[in-house]
């Protein structure tokens, strides 16, 4: 009884939003089987992202206070979650051979590349305007990935007590502000009812 209400429910939904949501369903666990089986046991992409964020992240936050103050350099850290100890390779950004935050894989921005990409992989487009938005909007993405690494840098250096705040709260809604308004300049003069070639 409950199975058949969701089938008519699933039947009344036009063609083009299933279409939609199955794409993004097969796109989301093809992504988490690459991703946790292949890519991030052997760190291919998460490494050198998260390494190029730190190293550009330190070399904004130089050129903005007209200094050399800023270092990066490499880690790992044995953490215990659980029980069990893992290893964690992180990126560390110095002020004056002090550490002041670290940057892990889960900030590199990977994730919000593939969820922005992902969204508009499923929309019904012109391929070249696929790849125009996606190119942009991870370039876009990535700036202000960086914008907020070093937001985060300068607020735990001068303003220790709102750095826990603006890493979970100002920066997150910042982030993904900027990945809606992306989506929604993609999806400006687009129509799910309208079938447009890819």
């Amino acid at each position: 009884m409950v199975l058949d209400t969701y089938l008519t429910k699933w039947d009344q939904i036009p063609a083009a939003v299933k279409q939609f949501l199955l794409k993004g369903v097969i796109l989301l666990i093809a992504w988490k089987v690459v991703y946790l089986f292949f890519l991030s046991p052997t760190g291919f992409l998460d490494k050198p992202l998260t390494i190029t964020v730190c190293t550009q992240t330190v070399k904004s936050l130089n050129w903005v206070t007209n200094s050399g103050n800023y270092s990066s350099k490499s880690e790992v850290i044995d953490r215990v979650v659980d029980a069990k100890s893992t290893r964690i390779y992180q990126e560390a950004i110095y002020f004056r051979q002090r550490k002041v935050v670290t940057i892990e894989d889960a900030c590199n921005g990977l994730e919000l590349f593939v969820l922005y990409a992902g969204f508009i992989i499923c929309l019904p487009a012109l391929l070249s305007r696929k790849l125009i938005f996606i190119i942009a909007g991870i370039l876009i993405i990535h700036l202000v990935n960086l914008f907020r690494c070093a937001g985060i840098t300068y607020i735990t250096l001068y303003y220790l007590p709102h750095a826990d705040f603006a890493h979970h709260y100002v920066f997150f809604i910042i982030v993904y502000a900027c990945i809606i308004a992306l989506w929604l300049g993609f999806s400006n003069k687009l129509s799910l009812k309208n079938n447009v070639k890819q």
